[in-house]
């Protein structure tokens, strides 16, 4: 499978996008069976190599609630993998996270949008 465009992020209804560049998945083996990017997406657990203007490196995409029942919502974490490309600096600066498309930080693109516009 190539490398695939967009790194984006949805916080809600709001878009914002803190990255640009492409993905590259990386093998996953379950019960020593090859599994497809797709099938470990669905299996809740996927690893990829990013090469954007600000992520690179190991990352790995994990599904820690089901989002299942009523009023439920699907949660993800997403992890750096301890590769060369991690960094040394501790948690990033929330300040400084930006959209690549738009400059605007997260906290601006919420308050231009308003309560429960989507962007």
């Amino acid at each position: 499978m190539g490398a695939k465009d967009g790194l984006t992020a949805y916080r809600g209804k709001r878009h914002f996008d803190p990255d640009q560049g492409s993905y590259r998945p990386l093998p996953r083996k379950k019960k020593g069976r090859s599994l497809s990017f797709g099938q470990a997406l669905e299996d809740g657990h996927v690893s990829f190599w990013l090469d954007g203007s600000k992520l690179h490196g190991g990352y790995a995409l994990t599904r820690f609630r089901t989002g299942e029942g009523p009023g439920k919502r699907e949660s993800w974490l997403l992890v750096k993998e301890n590769d060369d490309r991690a960094g040394r600096g501790g948690t990033p600066d929330a300040r400084r996270a930006r959209s690549v498309r738009s400059g605007r930080t997260l906290k601006r693109v919420a308050a231009d949008e308003g309560p429960g516009q989507p962007g």
